[in-house]
């Protein structure tokens, strides 16, 4: 139930999530690229650590939500076809830690990118 709900959860902000990032590209194909716009094109241009702090949480999380819902997709998948019925509990377990070491993996490759890293 709870695999169930945070799916779906995790699907709307990603949805969001694309139509704020599709509505900020647009807007900067156009010139428009002042105020509090021109803060967000500097945060996107350079994640992870250009924004400052809050930058950093937000694409630490948004990757976590990326990674947890495209391997919870993916055992849905498995699911579906028949394969890890009996055992979806330790399947949803198992999807889990594998979303949270491909985000250490990402944020690792990531760390030498970092200002005095």
């Amino acid at each position: 139930m709870y695999a169930w709900l945070i799916q779906r959860i995790s699907g709307l902000f990603l949805v969001f999530f694309l139509l704020t990032h599709i509505t900020a590209i647009a807007q900067a194909g156009f010139g428009i690229t002042t105020g509090f716009q021109a803060q967000i094109f500097d945060a996107l241009r350079n994640p992870f650590w250009f924004g400052g702090s809050w930058t950093l949480i937000f694409d630490l999380v948004t990757l976590g939500i990326i990674a947890f819902h495209g391997l919870n997709g993916v055992r849905i998948v498995f699911l579906d076809l028949g394969f890890g019925v009996r055992k979806h509990r330790l399947s949803f377990w198992v999807a889990m830690i594998g979303a949270i070491a491909a985000t250490a993996y990402v944020i690792i490759l990531g760390l030498p990118l970092l200002p005095g890293g």
